[in-house]
């Protein structure tokens, strides 16, 4: 009996533990709600200034106005929606893309004229970052493979920094620098121009997300089971890990604060975080919209529109906002 209080205690001891740091965690209501497809969507994506959000349902693709909650251009349909997993807007708003993992369009935002395509030929795209500067997109390829290309002259060059799969891409503002997640286990840095590895970051097993700050100055890398690390990239040193008791972590999408305080994270589950850069302390979490009649949802794709306010959307094509806490803004 003695031992079956003992273990009685220690476990309301733990869930009193658990219960004051989950206290300690700021949390609020979205402050704006748009709903914008009644679709599951495949991907998604917010533009800088949090003015357009860019949606894709696998059978149409839809650029949303989020302050008239209108439409700017009628969907996308047929040939040019089929199969769209991967979307993106430039920091300008001069132009969107869309890929189906083979080919990328690339489209004035404005009137959503075709501008361009480029063809993965053999290979697969697991992942597309633009530049801040517009001047360069990065294909990341099931091959290990990536294509950086220039923009304005179509010049494709391709370079293989990894042995396996590229599962996750981030670019530096003016294109000069790459980061990349590979099953390989490892994270690269790398330069864009001449495709020379900068710095390798080792990893316990597959690297499946990496972003990195707009200035080049910091990263962050995930694994599949256990590395959660912050690294200064100008040396190639980890200086933080996700202060996190959570067993497996996954991210959809991510960000750093232009301040490179606060990374931002969008999982499944509902779950928007941030998480403090120096520390990897949790220090917010809010819970966003499930459709009712779906089993789950999961945040797709964020993104900090200005000092006080991140912008998200679900899976089930909801656009909302969310003020940041005090200290923070």
């Amino acid at each position: 009996m003695n031992k079956i209080i003992k273990k009685f205690s220690i476990f309301s001891l733990l869930l009193l533990i658990t219960a004051c740091s989950e206290n300690d965690i700021y949390t609020s209501p979205a402050t704006l709600e748009q709903h914008y497809s009644d679709k599951v969507l495949k991907a998604a994506a917010i533009s800088d200034d949090g003015s357009y959000s860019l949606l894709s349902t696998g059978k149409q693709v839809c650029l949303w106005q989020n302050k008239n909650n209108a439409k700017v251009f009628p969907c996308l349909k047929g040939l040019e929606a089929q199969m769209i997993e991967l979307v993106g807007i430039s920091t300008s708003n001069q132009y969107f893309y869309t890929s189906n993992r083979i080919n990328v369009h690339l489209y004035d935002l404005v009137t959503g004229r075709l501008i361009t395509v480029w063809s993965a030929g053999d290979n697969i795209i697991n992942d597309i970052a633009m530049s801040a500067n517009e001047r360069k997109l990065i294909f990341g390829f099931r091959s290990g493979q990536a294509s950086v290309v220039a923009v304005k002259s179509n010049e494709i060059t391709t370079f293989k920094p990894h042995r396996l799969d590229i599962n996750s891409v981030s670019i530096s503002d003016d294109g000069d620098k790459a980061f990349t997640g590979s099953s390989d286990k490892t994270a690269m840095l790398w330069d864009t121009q001449t495709g020379k590895v900068i710095h390798s970051f080792d990893h316990h097993s597959r690297v499946n997300h990496v972003t990195m700050s707009g200035d080049g100055k910091v990263g962050f890398s995930l694994d599949a089971v256990k590395d959660r690390s912050f690294w200064l990239l100008k040396i190639g040193k980890p200086f933080a890990e996700l202060n996190s008791h959570i067993k497996f972590i996954e991210f959809n999408d991510s960000q750093f604060s232009s301040n490179n305080l606060w990374l931002a994270s969008a999982s499944p589950k509902q779950k928007l975080r941030l998480w403090q850069v120096k520390t990897g302390k949790l220090s917010a979490q809010w819970l966003t919209f499930k459709n009712k009649n779906r089993n789950r949802a999961s945040v797709i794709t964020l993104k900090f529109i200005n000092n006080t306010t991140l912008a998200t959307i679900t899976s089930d094509g909801v656009y909302q906002t969310w003020d940041l806490p005090p200290e923070i803004s």
